[in-house]
């Protein structure tokens, strides 16, 4: 009897827990299960598959699944049935949202600053890689090497990010090379071997990029060609120069005759309402441009104020190919499958984001002498990295497919500075993101298709811009005068107009009319043709529905707003007339966003981040200030937000997809249980059921709310398992 339930023990743990279908997620289970017998270790039980359905949503697509996703894949006989849910969920809109919320962080990305049209379209540049699957390295290079306008590409946000180009390159060097060298910065590292010349070499490759605008160029044709011509003027001989500068000089004056300061100026007040949005839209590399060290530099290896030449902290030399620039060298030497940290750096945070910690840790703080808790299985996943390509659906396709992976979470928490063998995934708190995601799932079901939706204002925007741009440009400032000219006739004309009318008005003013009515109405005509003077000049360069476009510059568009209540008819018609008004309040509280929450939209489509005291940011979500600065700890705030706050009432209205599910369902039980597969993707134990018996039999129909705000508040819904 003992030995046929250990058989039946075993045939359940095998049918539970299928072999690894990919050969990669099988070498790297066969490497940790290694490691598991030199630790004396074994493996956790395999996990359910309602745990797994909804830790394959929380991790892939960043939200619970709904109610029939859960109900598809736990009634699903397919024995490839989890491969087949990896596989579309990595190609879901629900991914490229969540991962967009990961590198959102890392990268700092934040809509907070003054040049919010670069950051909306660096917002959707970044979805765009990760919906596409860019390669990783190709990713990175696309940052380091942007060039241009934003219309050009949103990627310029990136350098558009910190102001301070020394500041920047310490975040970049932390990001992709996992190395904190910010101390070096000021001074030589004191607990690494960085210097504070090493940081200055490296300083160099990237301190050619100018962020800040020039905006249009009035400067005359002759203006310019003093600045074209330096080196060629610098090549001269004294003799020459002073003939080449009186020729400069000459053409100058000449330009300038043709050119009234007066109608220049009409020229910049019309362009200056079109060109305030310009000052944060730009990136333009300039070869050449050095670092110089700090006046208070203390080292004997150089002088303050010396210039600074570009060299790499470790690895290979970033060597300079025909045609290339010292930025784009510095992108091929950073991304290169030889360099010693930029694939490690990658493969090693891919895995934490599946598992919950790194093979090394912390990330982002490598020195020569770290190794991984299991050096094996690192170099193993560096391989894997380079092998895919650098295509991070592919690898983490791997990891999600491991046996390990399947297995039960680690629910003690892993002392600080002990060894952690994954014997499964570690237990987590869900972020900020997918707890607010997972509500949003609960009130709306699965709004993932509107992830990607591309932002049609903002391109029609920006396409203004460059048109704007393109066309001063072409005209050139002589061009543009011309127009002034033409507009100066106009204003004249007006003005002609004006002093008739006012003529008039003191005539009349004489005879002892009162004229005050007239003298208002000719002050505001007045004002009114000498602006369309002035207007007249973008209008005749763009045509007047661009130019009023330009001028009133960029306002995001409103989200439509659902006209009916998207209820079931059924669920609808069984309501009393008391119970379908306050159906029809709370559904138009909860689609207005009134309700402080406006769970209408998955979190990658709020602003980024959250303003403070938001939900999101009382869940924890990152500032941007600092790299990965994210937080999971509890607070009584969180408490309060889940029991009296929004989330609660969202996920009490009537017209919540959780709401019309449970109105369906018939006796308090049915209702209950529903809600646990909702919250849970499962169904209540039986030691919970002999509980909710008695909560329902003491509390009858308020035992549903009582149920849901125990388990919205409680660690089995905020946690993935």
């Amino acid at each position: 009897m003992k030995a046929l339930r250990l058989l039946l023990a075993c045939l359940l743990t095998s049918a539970s827990l299928q072999a690894a279908p990919l050969p990669e997620s099988q070498k790297i289970d066969q490497l940790l299960s290694q490691d598991w017998e030199k630790a004396g270790l074994k493996p956790n039980p395999p996990a359910t598959d309602e745990v797994l359905v909804r830790r394959l949503y929380l991790d892939i697509a960043g939200r619970i699944p709904t109610l029939e996703e859960a109900q598809a894949y736990t009634s699903s006989k397919d024995p490839q049935k989890r491969a087949k849910l990896i596989d579309t969920l990595l190609a879901s809109d629900g991914y490229t949202s969540h991962m967009f919320n990961y590198w959102a962080d890392v990268l700092r990305l934040t809509d907070n600053v003054k040049g919010r049209i670069t950051a909306e379209a660096y917002e959707e540049w970044l979805k765009q890689q990760v919906k596409t699957n860019v390669p990783y390295d190709k990713f990175v290079k696309n940052l380091l090497t942007t060039d241009g306008g934003v219309w050009d590409s949103g990627s310029i946000g990136f350098w558009q990010r910190d102001e301070n180009k020394l500041d920047h390159l310490a975040y970049t060097v932390q990001v992709f090379l996992g190395t904190s060298i910010v101390c070096a910065q000021c001074h030589n590292h004191p607990f690494d071997k960085w210097s504070q010349m090493d940081y200055y070499h490296m300083a160099a490759f990237t301190y050619g990029m100018d962020t800040k605008s020039r905006g249009v160029d009035f400067k005359s044709s002759a203006a310019k060609s003093m600045e074209l011509d330096k080196k060629a003027v610098q090549a001269m001989s004294a003799a020459e120069k002073k003939a080449y500068r009186a020729k400069l000089q000459a053409e100058k004056k000449a330009e300038e005759s043709k050119i009234s300061r007066e109608d220049m100026q009409q020229v910049k007040r019309a362009m200056q309402d079109v060109m305030k949005p310009l000052r944060y839209t730009s990136a333009e590399w300039q070869e050449g441009r050095l670092p110089s060290l700090p006046a208070d530099y203390k080292y004997p290896d150089a002088k303050p104020g010396q210039k600074v030449e570009p060299k790499t902290m470790f690895g290979q030399d970033a060597v300079l190919k025909p045609g290339q620039t010292q930025l784009q060298a510095f992108a091929d030497w950073m991304t290169s499958p030889e360099n010693p940290r930029f694939t490690t750096v990658i493969a090693n945070r891919m895995w934490k984001k599946a598992f919950g910690v790194g093979l090394i840790e912390p990330v982002d703080e490598m020195t020569d002498s770290t190794v991984a808790s299991n050096p094996a299985l690192m170099d193993y996943l560096g391989q894997l990295m380079i092998e895919k390509q650098y295509s991070l659906k592919s690898f983490l396709r791997v990891l999600y497919n491991t046996d390990t992976y399947q297995r039960a979470a680690t629910a003690n928490e892993v002392p600080l500075g002990e060894t952690y063998h994954f014997t499964g995934p570690i237990l987590r708190r869900m972020s900020a993101e997918q707890i607010w995601d997972s509500f949003v799932t609960l009130s709306k079901g699965n709004v993932d298709d509107t992830v990607d939706d591309e932002n049609a204002r903002l391109h029609q925007y920006l396409d203004d811009l460059s048109t704007f741009l393109g066309t001063v440009k072409s005209k050139g400032p002589e061009g543009l005068v011309q127009i002034a000219k033409e507009g100066r006739a106009k204003l004249d004309a007006n003005q002609k107009q004006i002093d008739a009318m006012k003529a008039k008005i003191e005539a009349d003013k004489a005879k002892g009319i009162d004229v005050t009515a007239e003298a208002k109405a000719l002050a505001k005509q007045a004002a009114t043709l000498r602006k369309a003077s002035e207007k007249d000049i973008l209008v005749a360069l763009l045509g007047k529905e661009r130019a009023d476009d330009l001028r009133q510059g960029y306002r995001p568009e409103k989200p439509d707003k659902e006209k009916r209540p998207q209820i079931d008819p059924k669920t609808l018609a069984s309501m009393t007339k008391e119970q379908r008004k306050e159906f029809l309040k709370a559904y138009q509280r909860n689609s207005s966003g009134k309700d402080a929450m406006g769970l209408t939209s998955r979190a990658s489509e709020q602003p980024s981040p959250a303003r403070p005291g938001t939900f999101l940011r009382t869940f924890g979500q990152s500032d941007r200030e600092l790299i990965q600065n994210a937080s999971d700890d509890a607070s009584v705030p969180q408490a309060l937000t889940l029991l009296n706050g929004p989330a609660a009432d969202v996920i009490n209205n009537p017209a919540s997809k959780l709401n019309q599910a449970i109105a369906k369902a018939g006796s308090p039980s049915d209702k209950i249980a529903t809600l646990y597969h909702a919250l849970l993707s499962r169904a209540p134990t039986s030691q919970e059921q002999a509980i909710l018996n008695s909560v329902i039999k003491e509390r009858g129909d308020k035992a549903v709310a009582d149920v849901t705000h125990a388990l919205i508040t409680g660690s089995q819904f905020l946690f993935v398992q």
